[in-house]
């Protein structure tokens, strides 16, 4: 079995062995030993939680929470009254996250504080002077969550709509089954309350179907009209039919025809399984925060040919410019998917889409307006929705042919026969209610629900419900080079080196590496773990081409580039060299074995990389590609083209630069590793954490065992609607029999859908584990 992490639960990558995923979960478990907040684990009872994103552990720019927190404060009618504010959090999972945010929140002196798991925010109330927000903040850094601007869309990153519906339309359905139970039981037709029984019930089920079936008619129609048949269609034909032949049966006094719990009920678990569907979703997009790498809004719509603004560090350059400033200091990782820096002087070219590596603003005069920048390109690119099923098209149009043909054939043989209409009507309407597919609609959200969990089990969050879907029908997998194949840092070489230094250096370097994105910084930092010391006060100044500079305590440290190729970097106190340190470019843990391992499902695998040819050349020898399976020093527009022209309705991207955009609207399936600096994770079916590539193996086979219990689920359901329209056809279908069936075949194919899931599992657990492979560097 592969060791997973101590704190977060996920597989432990090859290359570790002290027991955590990444730096980010062990310096947060240590934390929480520190600081006797052990009973976190216990809380959380054995639930796997999301490994520690590496932006949660560097400097955070808090300008607007501080901004927030003064406006809160001024805005309170007196002194008397707690100052107010609602902010997203990054980082919540379980009942063990908002136990342990109130802890925090209480020990620095908070009044109140709200947590909601669901929205992805917290409220928190305070007394001005005895409580900090942005303090607050920086202390919740420490232990992985992180605190952003309260989202505008917030309201719509779920659908509240569908919540009311469903709860209210589980009220209904309770009152429909509770008032119509007593005639199933022989309640006498003259019994003085019958008809209002009756009308209890019929009035639930017509609320039911306005609030509820109006969601799945509305939906049917809209697919109608553009020339789709949707799942939706035969759960509208269903409930229709049910509907009306209640109210005639109601009318004319033919208890045979009276659905009306029927309907109810039916129409609330299709709505139950409709949320359950979009819950986890929504609940993994919400886990992100805004990309901060990403200027305000206001200001990108204000730019204009000619107008003077400024670049926050670790911020993107929003359209092509000037630089005025004398140096700076820029990464063109989102456009080259080089990740190593480069010196800019005054008045040169600043490309959009260019991140501002170092530790001070930039300032810079605009050479074009936002609307005509290739960074407004890339944000307004645009995936586009789940692509037509046309098998499911052609399976449902010939499902709805053979039921309606059935149920009208079957009515007209019983009047042809008996003369008795209401017993036909009762004969047509019984084929239409049974046939709809209460089972499917109720066990494939299951599927779905299950399939997340066992993916967030690896580190990997889905983003879209189509997904899955697009996982079977794969062919190729496309990879971006830089941050994805390889590690986001380059790998420290020379780990052990840090380990000589005393605290104050250790403090030091901690602090001068924390607010530069520089590969070289980034990686340092993370091999240091822990969070950078607040108190200290010392200015880092960065030398553009040298490296940084900062004074404390009557020393100068510094961290810069030494002038033989021994080393990559020295770190010095005083000018006398403390350490010094080598770096590599690395491929992420088990990158060699999952491109094996997708060779041998009969995928194909390519890297399509903006990077210099040595680069990609060196990176594809170590994952034994072939010359024709990558691609090297290709622009955004060219990786888009390459996969438009190679199957792109099967394949899958994996990026995480702003230059794989296009790429990823091109492709049926795109993911992305979080990173903190890329807008991608937020457009992905997909985003994943930490510094393995274990997961893609895992993802395939949650997708296969998914789609064999949908298949289950089907053929189940295809048997089942045979058998009871057979009985239906023979008239033996009853409105009781029929309010029996439905929630007992709900009950089967859930239990069809576990049992799938669940032998996967024992299997997998049960299988060997492939030998452990070894760091590969490039």
């Amino acid at each position: 079995m592969n060791a997973t992490c101590k704190h977060c639960g996920t597989p432990v990558p090859a290359t570790r062995s002290d027991g955590f995923c990444c730096a980010g979960c062990h310096s947060v478990h240590d934390v929480l030993q520190q600081q006797g907040l052990e009973h976190f684990y216990d809380l959380k009872s054995g639930l796997n939680l999301p490994p520690v994103p590496p932006q949660a552990m560097r400097q955070q720019d808090y300008g607007w929470l501080e901004t927030a927190t003064l406006a809160a404060e001024a805005t309170r009618e007196n002194e008397d009254v707690a100052a107010e504010l609602c902010v997203s959090v990054q980082g919540l999972s379980c009942m063990a996250c908002i136990w342990l945010i109130e802890r925090v929140f209480a020990k620095l002196g908070g009044t109140q504080i709200q947590v909601d798991i669901s929205s992805g925010e917290l409220r928190m109330a305070w007394q001005p002077g005895k409580f900090q927000p942005v303090e607050f903040a920086r202390e919740l850094q420490r232990f992985g969550y992180l605190l952003g601007m309260a989202r505008a869309d917030a309201g719509q990153s779920r659908d509240n709509t569908l919540e009311r519906r469903t709860g209210v339309c589980g009220a209904f359905a309770m009152n429909a089954m509770a008032f119509s139970l007593p005639a199933y039981f022989g309640m006498p037709t003259d019994f003085p309350f019958a008809r209002w029984f009756d009308l209890v019930a019929a009035a639930s089920a017509t609320l039911a179907l306005l609030v509820g079936g109006s969601y799945f008619a509305q939906r049917a129609w809209h697919a109608l009209r553009a020339g789709v048949l949707h799942i939706d269609t035969p759960i509208t034909l269903g409930i229709l039919a049910a509907y009306a032949g209640s109210i005639i049966g109601w009318l004319s006094g033919e208890p045979g025809l009276k659905y009306f719990d029927f309907v109810a009920m039916f129409i609330f678990l299709m709505l139950g399984g409709r949320l359950v569907q979009q819950m986890a979703v929504a609940r993994n997009r919400r886990r992100l925060l805004r990309d901060p790498s990403i200027p305000e809004k206001e200001m990108l719509e204000a730019l204009k040919a000619g107008a003077s603004f400024t670049v926050k560090p670790g911020q993107a350059v929003p359209v092509a410019a000037k630089l005025t400033d004398d140096h700076a200091s820029i990464s063109l990782e989102w456009i080259s998917g080089e990740s190593d820096s480069c010196s800019r002087s005054s008045g040169q070219l600043l490309p959009s889409g260019a991140l501002n590596a170092g530790t001070r603003a930039l300032n810079a005069v605009a050479l074009e307006a936002w609307n005509d920048s290739t960074l407004h390109k890339l944000l307004e690119a645009r995936r586009g929705g789940d692509q037509r099923d046309l098998r499911l098209e052609k399976l449902l149009r010939g499902y709805l042919v053979v039921v309606v043909l059935a149920g009208v054939v079957g009515g007209l043989g019983w009047w042809w026969h008996t003369g008795e209409w209401t017993r036909a009507l009762q004969v047509m309407i019984s084929v239409f209610v049974v046939s709809c597919p209460c089972a499917l609609g109720v066990a494939a959200p299951l599927a779905d629900d299950i399939a997340a969990a066992r993916a967030a089990d690896q580190g990997v969050f889905v983003r879209t419900l189509g997904l899955w879907k697009k996982l079977t029908r794969l062919r190729q997998v496309v990879f971006d080079k830089t941050g994805t194949l390889t590690l986001e840092n380059p790998l420290l070489l020379n780990a052990e080196a840090l380990e000589n230094l005393d605290a104050t250096a250790r403090q030091m370097l901690r602090h001068l590496t924390s607010g530069n994105l520089h590969p070289v910084s980034r990686s340092l930092f993370d091999a240091l773990g822990g969070m950078p010391d607040d108190s200290l006060n010392a200015e880092v100044v960065e030398e553009p081409g040298h490296g940084l500079r900062c004074e404390h305590a009557g020393a100068v440290w510094t961290l810069s580039r030494p002038q033989d190729t021994t080393a990559d970097a020295i770190f010095t106190r005083d000018g006398q060299t403390l350490c010094a340190f080598r770096f590599r470019d690395a491929l992420r843990a088990e990158s060699l074995a999952q491109m094996e391992a997708l060779q041998e499902r009969g995928l194909r695998v390519s890297i399509l990389s903006g990077d210099r040819e040595t680069k990609v050349a060196a990176i594809a020898k170590q994952l034994h590609l072939r010359p024709g399976q990558w691609q090297h020093s290709l622009t955004p527009d060219q990786k888009a083209a390459w996969i438009s022209s190679h199957e792109p309705q099967s394949t899958l991207y994996i990026g995480d630069g702003a230059n794989d955009s296009l790429a990823f609207d091109a492709a049926s399936c795109a993911g992305s590793p979080v990173t903190g600096r890329s807008f991608l994770e937020h457009k992905a079916d997909f985003y994943f954490l930490g510094h393995s590539m274990r997961f893609m193996s895992s993802l395939l086979d949650i997708a296969a065992t998914h789609r064999r219990a949908v298949h289950a689920v089907f053929a189940f359901s295809v048997s089942y609607n045979i058998i009871t329209v057979i009985v239906g056809l023979a008239g033996h279908l009853s409105p009781l029999l029929a309010a029996i069936l439905m929630p007992l075949s709900s009950v089967v194919t859930l239990s069809l859908v576990a049992l799938i899931f669940r032998r996967s599992q024992n299997a997998a657990e049960k299988s060997v584990p492939l030998p452990e492979p070894v760091c590969v560097t490039a």
